[in-house]
């Protein structure tokens, strides 16, 4: 069942073009990740969705209500937006409570939330006294609480730590696990490709690929690299039929084999070779050839 359809989606401000023609369906009970840069028009797809800002031209689908349907679709969605802020002097149960009383959810309703992002043993401490990581899980309590179908997280790690980080990875395939639908805004990859069950790479409003990180890898011809500290007797070393390229003090072997790959990793270190490294493809290998640049830690193009 398709939760979300979008067809032909447009959007301008002024002679800037945020969202150009996108077309693309999200799946009951999957995470879709959308994938880019900055200002690349993520979160104006994610407030047209979420009936915030209405499209130039273009149709989408929210739970099978038009766009202009945005009561309806506002009670069967959860939200949490960038730049999500709670009642700093309010405690955590507070903060989720007062969402609850907008939809005439009860307490019951608040303990199952607290429970599910593993904040009831911390319900009494006020939102200021939180982690990045905590608020963030509050975040996505208070998103929760109307028990919605579909839960939109626009960059819901951004700005946090590496191991924080996980710790909102593992919340979110909970999501998941518990049968909702979860459409998640990132500018980090590695998020994309461990999270989301399929991902859109959008750059400058074009959606540039969609499809499950696997295939995406698969279908661009992305392959496995053993990387090895140059010296002239490799190449009469390996046998097998492999792309060698040059890169500065290294070679960069190339195979689309996995096997393969790692059988040339051992005949070198067995030969007594150093610095070696092997790197499986991966859903940045594909974003750097589509796009041919990374995205930094700060969501800008390299």
């Amino acid at each position: 069942m398709k939760i979300i359809e979008v067809n032909s989606l447009t959007k301008r401000y002024g002679n800037v073009v945020a969202i150009d023609g996108i077309s693309f369906y999200v799946e009951q009970g999957e995470i879709f990740g959308y994938l880019g840069p900055n200002g690349s028009g993520k979160t104006t797809t994610v407030e047209i969705l979420e009936c915030l800002r209405k499209p130039d031209s273009g149709k989408a689908f929210i739970l099978g209500f038009e766009l202009s349907e945005a009561n309806e679709i506002k009670k069967r969605i959860g939200v949490m937006p960038q730049n999500f802020a709670a009642f700093d002097l309010l405690t955590v149960e507070e903060n989720v409570s007062f969402i609850a009383k907008v939809y005439n959810k009860t307490n019951d309703d608040v303990k199952r939330i607290l429970e599910l992002m593993d904040l009831w043993d911390i319900r009494k401490r006020k939102y200021e006294e939180l982690s990045g990581g905590t608020q963030r899980r509050v975040g996505i309590a208070m998103a929760l609480v109307n028990d919605p179908e579909l839960v939109f997280l626009d960059e819901p790690t951004v700005g946090l730590d590496p191991e924080i980080r996980r710790t909102v990875w593992s919340v979110i395939t909970r999501l998941r696990d518990a049968g909702k639908t979860v459409f998640l805004t990132t500018h980090y990859i590695e998020e994309a490709e461990r999270l989301c069950d399929r991902v859109a790479i959008i750059l400058r409003g074009k959606i540039m690929a969609i499809d499950d990180p696997k295939s995406m890898v698969n279908k661009y011809g992305i392959k496995y690299v053993v990387k090895v500290r140059k010296d002239p007797k490799i190449p009469k070393i390996i046998e097998d039929e492999v792309e060698f390229i040059e890169d500065k003090d290294y070679y960069l072997i190339k195979t689309e084999n996995r096997l393969k790959a790692r059988k040339i990793a051992y005949e070198l270190e067995v030969n007594g070779f150093e610095d070696i490294e092997l790197k499986s493809p991966s859903l940045e290998d594909v974003f750097l050839k589509l796009i041919g640049s990374k995205i930094t830690e700060a969501g800008e193009l390299a």
